[in-house]
């Protein structure tokens, strides 16, 4: 009988999230095939995983976040406190998975902000490492830290694995970086409802409720234009992040909390689903989708829109990303803070309701094309048993 391998997955967020999401398509294809074990924080992510595999939670995962959205500036410095406090969490956690699991093959850190957690692991188990990057990097040639950070990067990990170019092109150490897109697999009988003129428009969105993704935006946005007589509903999926007393009120002080006011999600014309675990009854209930995140970055909404064949609203830089492109599968603006650039392009879709349909068949085209299933999961077994192989 063929040995399995083993392999420590670390899942470094708690909360409900797209590295979490986008994981479990994958783990729920290959946990047949290897032995999963995972190490994580107390919280949601327990839950999901340990459908998988055996879990191992400790209180707080070490982190270090160079992403391009939240690397460290000024007072949130100060948030390196944090990260000092769980690494004495994170080194006893796997000290103890060490003793009770001797044969780990190999080491998967879901997400690149938990790089000083997967060196910990790397340094305990001896083991190839691979560390997923979920997120743009940080990547100046003038900041010290931005540089030593890619050194250590280059240095620890095995592989790194982008889940698109755009991600690959703020990393892009040589040989060691490649591209593994996120998948979603799902049975697609989906029976999309056709668009009325005269019916109200369902714009949608899915995901944290966070500032820097721009919720706060579009719900003003949303609330002008109703206020304008325009026939629109606000259809939301997702929450906000759960955070202790403790942290919650380091985060207020410092100025650095990222949840949105509750307040704005009472709003008459939102609909709130909250978590979706079939994400099928939230894109079956709305026309567009908006992503207005400043993160200058595609999440796995925008292919997931995709493959239900709804066009997208992105707020982005450039005209063009790995995953959508301007008046082709969807609508893009550049200017974050702006609500009126925004209801520019819900008014364009407003007007022509059959731009729906001709944008959302090109983002199923493109989807389809990239998020495959297969291909993708043979693609990171093929990753696995090369790299455990050739340690």
């Amino acid at each position: 009988m063929k040995k399995r391998y083993k392999i420590l997955f670390i899942q470094p967020i708690a909360s409900f999230s797209g590295s979490l999401k986008s994981s479990e398509e994958y783990i729920k294809n290959l946990y047949k095939k290897f032995d999963f074990i995972f190490l994580t924080q107390n919280g949601y992510s327990q839950k999901i995983l340990k459908k998988y595999g055996k879990v191992f939670s400790t209180y707080g995962i070490c982190k270090f976040d160079n992403t391009k959205n939240s690397h460290y500036v000024g007072l949130r410095w100060f948030l390196i406190l944090r990260e000092i406090l769980y690494f004495f969490f994170t080194f006893i956690k796997l000290l103890k998975i060490k003793l009770l699991n001797h044969e780990i093959n190999l080491i998967h850190m879901n997400e690149i902000t938990g790089l000083p957690t997967a060196i910990i692991a790397k340094l305990i188990f001896q083991k190839p490492l691979i560390i997923h990057a979920r997120t743009l990097n940080y990547k100046n040639d003038k900041s010290l830290v931005s540089k030593i950070y890619l050194k250590i990067l280059s240095k620890f990990a095995d592989k790194i694995l982008a889940i698109d170019k755009d991600v690959f092109s703020t990393i892009h150490i040589k040989k060691k970086t490649l591209v593994l897109r996120n998948i979603l697999d799902l049975n697609f009988n989906f029976k999309k409802r056709k668009i009325s003129k005269n019916e109200i428009l369902n714009v949608g969105y899915i995901g944290t409720f966070l500032k820097y993704k721009g919720v706060e935006i579009l719900i003003r946005a949303t609330e002008e234009l109703i206020l304008k007589g325009y026939k629109i509903r606000l259809i939301l999926a997702g929450s906000s992040i759960k955070r202790r007393f403790f942290l919650e009120r380091i985060f207020n002080f410092l100025n650095v909390e990222n949840n949105i006011n509750p307040k704005f999600l009472k709003k008459k014309f939102i609909k709130n689903l909250g978590f979706v675990k079939n994400i099928k009854n939230f894109y079956s209930k709305i026309d567009i989708l908006c992503f207005p995140s400043s993160l200058n970055a595609t999440g796995r909404q925008i292919f997931e829109a995709g493959m239900f064949s709804i066009p997208v609203i992105v707020c982005m830089k450039s005209s063009k990303n790995d995953g959508v492109k301007n008046n082709h599968n969807g609508l893009i603006y550049n200017n974050f803070h702006s609500t009126k650039e925004l209801q520019k392009r819900i008014l364009k879709f407003y007007y022509n309701r059959n731009l729906i349909k001709i944008m959302g068949n090109k983002g199923k085209k493109i989807a389809l094309q990239r998020n495959t299933k297969n291909y993708n999961i043979n693609k990171l077994i093929s990753i696995y048993n090369n790299l455990i192989n050739n340690s």
